[in-house]
């Protein structure tokens, strides 16, 4: 009667949670029992283990093998079990030595052929041992990804290597340069500064934006744009956006994420779900851009729930079975249509829907999810002859924005350590310098217009972004004057 236990984590969210896979040897008829709440990609596992030992020249044991993974009661799912239970069963057959496993975990999918195939959400597992001493033998093709957070990672390709483990290197930290971005072939809309101000704006503080206008007005290209107008991403926000693309089984480039989801999505796919509570579209967009184009053609029920994540900067996901909580600080970036058919107040064609058509399409969009964007501008198609105007100078008006954008950027890290649109409300008043005078106008127009308490914080952070814009410690009247523009009631301001 022999027993191994080998270490391995069972991903839970964005963290990953020590799991023991136990191997027991005993007297009897050859059979393969897995206990410990292993779904059915995990009972196939036995299978794929079997023939990989197999084919990798090893013995499998002719007895009765019980597999236990431990503890019962923490969910696992996934393959990456696989090569853990290998080694635990050769361990326990006496074809490997028990020092392999000590101060050892063991990730990735097993093929037949006993190669150690690729297995996503393993950046987790070297996240929680990132100062651990601790051995990761994982997947070659992960390897180098989990040993830009881990110390001791161990690329291995098949099962066979494991019979001179002495052979087997440790991946070194590698040295990743994110390149800037580049800036696309599209244009800013050309004669259109209300929209080129609007997007400075929008990047440079990290405002949401909602574009209204015609088809063709470029509503589509200027929100591709903002996301390459963005500052580069620190690497603590390319680490956790790492985490989640890593989550979902997808991957990161380095740069800021920009999704843009059709509207058809379900609230699963926007927010997040599913049995095991994955992450949706508003966290793979976290440190990025969310674009939701046909912003009224969305559900009410999906777009609803971008409420809470707006303000707060996370979202929680709870399931029958599990909950998590993900990190969701997108910028939301919507266009739309005036109207059903999109020439609602358009120079260039009549609007032809009905009044009952109106006012259906303008409730699509609820009051408190309205509330909550920063900065709102219409703009109608660009004329043809300020579209041939369109020069080669373009590209430097692009990098003299970005120039913009980096400056003021800067500014607010060094000021208060986040983007103005992450200012907290008890703070920004001090951080706006305001003097009495337009303290004064500020409270005066804001009962005019009836702003929430949410509106003029709203309205406050945007004019801090104008001042850092134009190099400015103190946010005055003007400031504020053009933010309350901006303001989906703005059309109030006399």
């Amino acid at each position: 009667m022999s027993l191994s236990r080998v270490a391995t984590r069972s991903r839970l969210g964005l963290n990953a949670v020590s799991v023991q896979v136990e191997v027991h040897l005993s007297p009897g008829l050859p059979a393969i029992a897995m206990v410990g709440m292993p779904e059915s990609v995990m009972r196939e596992a036995k299978e794929r283990v079997r023939s990989a030992v197999i084919s990798s020249g090893f013995r499998w044991p002719d007895s009765r093998l019980t597999i236990n993974i431990a503890p019962a009661s923490t969910p696992k799912s996934g393959a990456s079990f696989d090569l853990a239970i290998a080694i635990a069963v050769l361990i326990a057959s006496g074809q490997l030595s028990s020092k392999l496993a000590e101060s050892a975990e063991f990730y990735g999918e097993l093929s037949l052929s006993g190669d150690v195939l690729p297995t996503s959400g393993l950046l987790a597992a070297a996240w929680s041992n990132r100062d651990s001493a601790t051995r990761l033998f994982a997947p070659r093709a992960n390897a180098p990804q989990m040993a830009s957070l881990a110390q001791h990672v161990v690329a291995v390709d098949n099962l066979n290597a494991f019979r001179e483990p002495h052979c087997l290197d440790t991946v070194k930290h590698p040295q990743h340069i994110t390149t800037p971005r580049a800036f696309s072939k599209h244009h800013l809309p050309a004669g259109q500064p209300e929209l080129w101000r609007a997007a400075t704006l929008c990047a440079s503080g990290g405002h949401h934006l909602l574009i209204s206008g015609e088809p063709g007005a470029g509503k589509t290209m200027t929100a591709s744009l903002i996301g390459e107008l963005l500052p580069e991403p620190t690497k603590q926000d390319q680490l956790e956006a790492a985490l989640i693309f890593d989550v979902a089984g997808q991957t990161f480039d380095g740069h800021r994420p920009l999704r843009a989801p059709h509207h058809t999505i379900s609230s699963a796919g926007l927010v997040g779900g599913t049995r095991y509570a994955t992450p949706g579209e508003i966290s793979l967009a976290h440190t990025g851009v969310l674009f939701l184009d046909e912003f009224p053609e969305f559900s009410l029920a999906t777009i609803e729930n971008l409420r809470q994540p707006m303000e707060s900067g996370e979202v929680r996901i709870s399931r029958a079975e599990i909950t998590q909580t993900y990190p969701a600080r997108f910028q939301l970036i919507a266009a739309m249509n005036p109207c059903p058919c999109g020439y609602r107040d358009s120079r260039s064609k009549a609007c032809r829907c009905s009044s009952a058509a109106l006012a259906r399409y303008d409730a699509k969009l609820s009051g408190p999810l309205l509330d909550r964007i920063d900065l709102f501008v219409n703009v109608s198609r660009s004329k043809l002859v300020d579209i041939m105007k369109q020069t080669s100078e373009h590209q430097e008006q692009l990098i003299n924005l970005k120039t913009v954008v980096n400056a003021a950027h800067e500014r607010q890290i060094l000021r208060q350590g986040c983007s103005n649109a992450r200012i907290d409300a008890a703070d920004l008043i001090d951080l706006c310098s305001l003097n009495r005078k337009t303290r004064q106008w500020l409270v005066l127009t804001g009962e005019k217009l009836k702003l929430s308490g949410r509106s003029l914080h709203r309205c406050l952070r945007v004019g801090r972004t104008i001042a850092d814009i134009d190099g400015r410690a103190e946010v005055t009247e003007g400031d504020l004057s053009e933010a309350l523009a901006y303001r989906k009631d703005s059309d109030l301001v006399s």
